[in-house]
């Protein structure tokens, strides 16, 4: 994506990930620059995913529509587009290079508390692959609109 093309960061964001799996707990931390838009009816945050080389490979799009329902699309290195709805399972395909994984998702619990400044939101919900794998996923996020872009 070009950078006439790019929208323009206005936000720093901090995601915090815990996935648990087979008795096991993995957590990962990341702060990146983000464009946040704010309104009564949704909010809206936008960041890049970049490889270990600084390469953006992923644009994320997160629209919070009520404190039950999210949706989160990735295009780019990785192609899906989720529905996190409180108390519904919903399928997805998460599409890369190394092929196509189907699963469900399934919101237990979704909270989010936004103003035009910022905010945070916080989701819990199960991954189910088949009959070979489930995970319980945490997510965090933490967003600070910046008083001028690129700061």
């Amino acid at each position: 994506m070009s950078q006439s093309e790019k929208p323009k960061e206005n936000a720093v964001l901090r995601i915090t990930s815990t996935q648990s799996a087979d008795g096991e707990t993995e957590r990962t931390e990341l702060d990146t620059k983000a464009k946040f838009e704010y309104s009564a009816e949704q909010t809206e945050i936008t960041y890049y995913e970049v490889d270990e080389l600084g390469r953006e490979t992923c644009e994320t799009v997160i629209t919070i529509l009520r404190d039950d329902l999210v949706t989160i699309r990735k295009t780019g290195f990785i192609s899906t587009s989720m529905v996190l709805e409180r108390g519904k399972s919903h399928p997805v395909q998460y599409i890369s290079p190394f092929g196509t994984l189907e699963m469900l998702l399934c919101a237990q619990s979704i909270s989010g508390d936004f103003t035009e400044t910022g905010g945070t939101l916080r989701m819990q919900y199960l991954i189910d692959i088949g009959d070979s794998y489930s995970a319980r996923n945490t997510i965090e996020l933490r967003v600070s609109r910046r008083e001028q872009p690129g700061q």
